[in-house]
């Protein structure tokens, strides 16, 4: 979502009662190992296909959007795609790669093999996260507050799933697909055969990206601002956590540990989900708050994150790795 996110900060903690989540305070700026040149606005990111897929809004300076593919090896641009206009989000489903143009009402179907677009699929109004479970590829509407089917055997959308007030991202695990629900404040679990909501948990203000780690969901609440777990069992959240960071948005796995990036920054924070103690912050770069979501991915034990108002791509290593 290209939108201010503005948040107040808080104390490191747990909702059980534990103890309080620990802060690290000290923490240095982490050394960026690689900086690599993208299009305008880089926002959407996924790791597939052995490279590196970060999508170029390139909001207010071209009509069209595209993609730039990178090779994690060493950092080399492999090709850059053109896509529909204001792309957001890319997800690898269907043995292809999956573009979001929110101002297209479209989605891209970009082909590994060549690095081209293979199909363009009207979709809805502002389709942005983008998820797959087997058999489909599910797409978030929303201005539409629903989220949608497209085939990719027939490459149309089949149907759509009422959800919660603009919906944002989704995210196929334990059998389900779940959407965030930004303005509602909760995510919508969905039975991706029966194409039904089976469960609505209520979550802290302005839930964004989503994580399967641990056994649990994990969503970053950029609004509140915390991250919370969900367990997938009983579908109620089991642990929330807070000082991890003013504006918690991106999440990643990475050796046991759920690692959150800050929209204001970037920075990063890492959560023990066995302790639920919350360590950081390390500062990535200094480019202020963006006015977009601020993911990330974990590549060969290194951490890719697109610096949306500096038009690159950076490469850093988290605290205890030796590069």
């Amino acid at each position: 979502m290209l939108a201010l996110a503005v948040a107040c900060g808080g104390a490191a903690s747990s909702s059980d009662g534990s103890a309080p989540a620990s802060a690290s305070s000290e923490a240095s700026t982490l050394p960026i190992l690689r900086h690599i040149r993208t299009g305008a606005g880089p926002i959407g990111i996924t790791a597939a296909f052995g490279s590196i897929w970060v999508v170029n809004s390139e909001f207010r300076v071209h009509d069209r959007g595209s993609v730039t593919r990178v090779d994690p090896a060493d950092g080399s641009v492999l090709a850059t795609i053109p896509v529909g206009g204001v792309p957001l989000e890319v997800a690898s489903a269907a043995g292809s790669i999956w573009v979001s143009n929110s101002d297209d009402a479209s989605v891209s179907r970009i082909d590994p093999g060549t690095n081209g677009v293979v199909a363009t699929i009207r979709v809805c109004h502002a389709p942005e996260g983008l998820a797959g479970t087997p058999g489909s590829v599910w797409v978030v509407c929303e201005d539409d507050d629903t989220v949608g089917r497209i085939d990719p055997a027939t490459e149309r959308m089949t149907g759509t799933v009422d959800v919660g007030l603009s919906p944002r991202f989704a995210l196929g695990a334990f059998g389900s697909l779940w959407v965030s629900n930004f303005v509602e404040g909760s995510v919508s679990r969905i039975d991706p055969v029966a194409g039904k909501v089976i469960a609505t948990i209520d979550v802290e203000s302005g839930p964004q990206l989503m994580l399967a780690a641990s056994g649990g969901l994990w969503v970053s609440n950029t609004d509140a601002p915390a991250v919370q777990r969900i367990d997938p069992q009983t579908n109620t959240v089991s642990q929330t956590l807070k000082g991890a960071g003013t504006t918690p948005d991106g999440l990643v796995e990475l050796d046991g540990a759920v690692w959150v990036a800050s929209d204001s920054g970037p920075q990063l924070h890492r959560i023990d989900p066995t302790s639920a103690t919350v360590d950081g912050p390390w500062p990535v770069a200094d480019q202020g708050t963006i006015s977009a979501n601020q993911l990330l991915v974990a590549v060969d034990g290194m951490v890719w994150i697109p610096l949306f108002n500096q038009n690159e791509l950076v490469q850093v290593a988290p605290p205890d790795v030796t590069v």
